[in-house]
């Protein structure tokens, strides 16, 4: 495959808009048996200042999933408790994942997000989470329509190559479309505050944040505000994921 594989990634230096990322992304995943695909990614610097001097805002997000899921995604702010984002914001290697992820699913909430997505046609995935310079993060998803015997057949062949792709394509987005204007450094943040931001990052929830630091859900859900409003974001898991690009936090 490495010869295809040079291939693939030759052109990457030569897209400059989301369009041509987007018809690259669909040509390349489709061909390797994925029918849908989304990328998001922290915008991020990748020259070589130190990481303190870096300011990345926002997130790029690049994909062909039908725009029906992607409005109730965010109508429900699913993000907050999407399972699969929660195991990338602590994982380094690829997840591969089917139906069977709802066994090992612990809150309501969270079964009802995979739920939810069933219902829309994202039944399996494999998803990579890529984590770069100074915290920089990106999560490339790829999505099958294959029965679970037939994708993980498939994947035991490409999965090492989708995981090389994934990483040079988030390089070239970076490097391309991560360019937008930056902005302040967020308010240094307590001793506290980093803790339960910590704890966030790896998916626990403010009771059990509460429990493990002997404070209560209230205080934690106080501190999570807060910490919202210094980031300048909407919800915890966008919070992890903005202190990491800053450094603030690292991945486990």
């Amino acid at each position: 495959m490495q010869t295809d594989l040079t291939d693939i990634l030759s052109d990457l230096g030569s897209l400059n808009s989301k369009d041509a990322f987007k018809h690259k992304l669909d040509r390349t995943f489709r061909d390797f048996g994925f029918n849908l695909y989304c990328y998001v990614g922290v915008k991020g610097e990748l020259g070589r200042e130190p990481s303190s001097t870096r300011s990345p805002d926002d997130a790029i997000f690049l994909t062909n999933v039908p725009t029906t899921w992607t409005d109730r995604y965010l109508e429900q702010n699913y993000q907050d408790d999407d399972p699969i984002i929660r195991e990338c914001l602590a994982a380094r290697l690829p997840l591969k994942w089917t139906e069977r992820i709802k066994n090992s699913v612990r809150s309501d909430r969270e079964d009802m997000v995979l739920a939810d997505a069933l219902d829309f046609g994202i039944r399996r995935g494999f998803t990579v989470p890529i984590h770069g310079p100074g915290g920089e993060m990106g999560i490339m998803s790829l999505y099958s329509d294959l029965t679970d015997a037939s994708f993980m057949r498939a994947l035991q062949a490409t999965q090492h190559d989708l995981h090389v792709m994934s990483i040079h394509f988030h390089d070239a987005v970076q490097k391309k479309l991560a360019c937008g204007e930056s902005i302040p450094k967020p308010m240094p943040l307590t001793e506290r505050e980093v803790e339960i931001l910590r704890w966030t990052a790896i998916g626990k929830t403010a009771w059990e944040i509460g429990s493990i630091l002997k404070i209560s859900e209230r205080t934690v859900n106080f501190h999570l505000q807060n910490l919202m409003g210094k980031l300048g974001v909407h919800n915890k898991t966008h919070a992890a994921a903005k202190a990491m690009s800053f450094g603030l936090i690292h991945a486990a």
